[in-house]
């Protein structure tokens, strides 16, 4: 579809060439520019976006097929003209590569500028607005995530294939909340039993380097961590950091760091955990994925800890206001066994520093959110089982035809 201008050759001047040797002549290439053919549709260079997300390509080349979408939807009249409504698609996109860049903010800018030009029956529309949703998952929003996706914006005038997409997405957002919180007993009992079915037109293969295999790899990492496997979590780690840092994939690469920094640090590597906390802190500290501003936290409060040896009551201070936030953070996400771990070592801080009165405050907020845990571990969830029947309902009315309102 499009095709690069090799560099073509400048020619000296004669009084120049006097001067030079003719082995030695320097050469200057003219600058490299895309032309695209006459008739090139933006979908199409949007479509290839899609292919290089799923074969790992770097972010800079994603970008550049952005902007030559963007070249292309701005032809002249006279030589060819696109649906106004393709633009739409190139900002949808554009908010997608913005997130996987690291940054939400400018995303939302995007996301914006879709939802105030599109109706409730575009399909860019409702896959903005799911992803408007998760972002408010990620900031531990949960009811600003229920509201935008049952809104009646949102689900007014759905097709079947849409409802399919729409309430898929709700799952999956109740699914992970449950798992954040631990519940168990409500996800074996309700939600595995309505589990969505992948659809049968997904057929995409993934990379290994794809943004969707690197998440992947990042989980497996934490999970092999956390069941005392070092060293597959680190080569798992490993290689997400490698294919997350080369391809410009930096949100990834901030969920990736604080994994390695914990490996590095059981291996008494503390310069080298710190170097690497330090690294990602200011981009985390902005608060647009929770759960990773408070696990970066949680770990460079274990390397203040660790360099107690050297620094003595000050590092240890230092990590008590580190731990406290990634408490807060952690109770904002409602993840409970880390909200235990932070207090555990608050206590633990505390009992070096000589502190008995914070340490047993400590200690007994640990045996409430050890209850309130336990609490979620074996019961249910009301708000989400009434959630879903609202779910249910819409979908009879979209069968039905019924949400087809002007």
């Amino acid at each position: 579809l499009a095709r690069r201008i090799p560099p073509r050759k400048q020619t000296k001047s004669e009084d120049d060439t006097k001067s030079i040797d003719d082995d030695d002549a320097a050469i200057i290439a003219r600058p490299k520019y895309t032309t695209l053919q006459v008739g090139t549709s933006p979908m199409d260079l949007l479509f290839d976006v899609r292919l290089g997300l799923d074969a790992g390509e770097p972010l800079s080349f994603l970008f550049q097929k952005r902007f030559e979408a963007i070249g292309a939807f701005d032809l002249p009249p006279d030589i060819q003209m696109w649906p106004l409504e393709t633009q739409w698609q190139i900002w949808a996109i554009d908010a997608q590569l913005w997130r996987l860049a690291g940054m939400a903010s400018v995303a939302e800018i995007a996301d914006k500028i879709v939802l105030a030009n599109t109706s409730p029956k575009d399909d860019i529309r409702l896959f903005t607005l799911c992803i408007t949703a998760r972002q408010h998952f990620l900031r531990g929003q949960y009811a600003k995530a229920f509201m935008v996706l049952l809104d009646r914006d949102t689900w007014a005038q759905l097709s079947l294939t849409q409802f399919g997409y729409w309430s898929e997405q709700i799952w999956w957002l109740m699914w992970d909340i449950a798992t954040r919180r631990s519940q168990d007993a409500f996800k074996l009992q309700f939600l595995e039993a309505r589990k969505p079915h992948p659809s049968p037109f997904d057929v995409s293969d993934k990379a290994k380097k794809s943004p969707e295999a690197i998440r992947k790899m990042i989980l497996e990492a934490s999970e092999a961590l956390t069941a005392r496997n070092v060293t597959r979590a680190t080569i798992l780690i490993v290689d997400a950091l490698h294919h997350a840092e080369v391809n410009g994939y930096w949100h990834l690469y901030r969920s990736a760091t604080p994994i390695f920094a914990d490996l590095e640090l059981q291996r008494g590597k503390i310069e080298s955990a710190r170097k690497r906390i330090e690294e990602i802190l200011p981009q985390v500290a902005r608060g647009e994925d929770l759960e990773q501003r408070a696990m970066t936290y949680a770990i460079y409060a274990k390397v203040k800890m660790a360099k107690s040896h050297d620094t003595g009551r000050e590092s240890l201070s230092e990590a008590l206001v580190y731990l406290k936030k990634a408490e807060d953070d952690y109770q904002t996400l409602e993840i409970y066994s880390s909200v235990q771990d932070m207090l555990y070592l608050q206590a633990v801080v505390h009992e070096t520093l000589e502190e008995p009165t914070l340490r047993d405050l400590a200690g007994k907020r640990l045996r409430e959110i050890e209850e309130v845990e336990e609490k979620m571990r074996v019961g249910s969830d009301e708000e989400m089982t009434e959630v879903w029947d609202v779910v249910c309902e819409i979908g009879i009315a979209v069968a039905r035809g019924d949400t087809y309102w002007p």
